[in-house]
């Protein structure tokens, strides 16, 4: 039982975290992210591949992994 809730309380930091990150990557240009994690005119085929790489590392892994994590935690809580 206090794994369920220990997957739910860390699910729930993670989607947090993931979307403050959210915000921070959607809210322009700021001091969170540096100029090469943001898609700049004239950015080579590379470039751009690398700031897909970024978005999914700093903002789809957290919030899936959290996700998962609390869909396991209120299974093992039922």
């Amino acid at each position: 039982m206090w794994l369920g809730v220990v997957l739910i309380s860390v699910g729930g930091l993670l989607m947090a975290g993931g979307a403050v990150l959210l915000m921070g990557w959607v809210g322009g240009k700021n001091a969170w992210f540096d100029p090469a994690v943001f898609d700049r005119p004239g950015a080579s085929k590379n470039d751009r591949q690398f700031l897909d790489l970024y978005f999914s590392a700093l903002v789809i892994a957290p919030l899936l992994a959290g996700g998962l994590m609390i869909a396991f935690g209120l299974v093992l809580l039922g």
